[in-house]
């Protein structure tokens, strides 16, 4: 090099660009890490949700179902009652219970048919009657690193 003349030497060069590429190795591990847990947190919300909103389904159906006609059946843990959907209805008969199989929560509401729950996610479903006081309790798996959470209805039935 001759003097006088201003430049980057190679050495200097390869040193910057092994830098850059040191920064940009880190920076891409960082944002890849934080891609795969807020993928795991939308499923734990996912899964919540579904969990929630059937927790409150099952709640408003017994709230609305005819207080006598909430039956337990021990041995196939289900839960039957007929629910007054609106002051003019009928009553449509609803079934609750565990599907051991496909590790799902199966509701059958009138005659149109079992619609499956939390598929593959329900670890343990259990009901307890101690009249007037019925629980139903179940465990989901939120299918990130074992996580479980465990769903609780507490009803106290009426004496219409």
């Amino acid at each position: 090099m001759r003097r006088g003349q201003r430049g980057f030497t190679l050495i200097e060069m390869v040193i910057v660009v092994a830098i850059v590429g040191i920064v940009v190795a880190a920076l891409y591990s960082f944002f890849i890490n934080n891609f795969k847990v807020a993928q795991e947190e939308a499923k734990i919300a996912s899964i919540e949700s579904q969990a929630k909103r059937l927790e409150d389904s099952i709640k408003q159906w017994l709230q609305m179902a005819d207080q006598s006609s909430i039956v337990y059946y021990p041995s196939f843990k289900r839960v039957d009652m007929i629910v007054y959907e609106d002051a003019s209805s009928s009553g449509v008969l609803v079934k609750i219970d565990y599907e051991h199989m496909s590790k799902s929560i199966r509701i059958e509401k009138g005659s149109s048919g079992a619609v499956l729950y939390l598929e593959g996610k329900v670890l343990r479903f259990n009901v307890l009657d101690n009249f007037p006081q019925l629980i139903i309790e179940y465990e989901v798996d939120l299918g990130v690193r074992g996580q479980t959470r465990t769903y609780k209805i507490v009803y106290n039935r009426r004496y219409d």
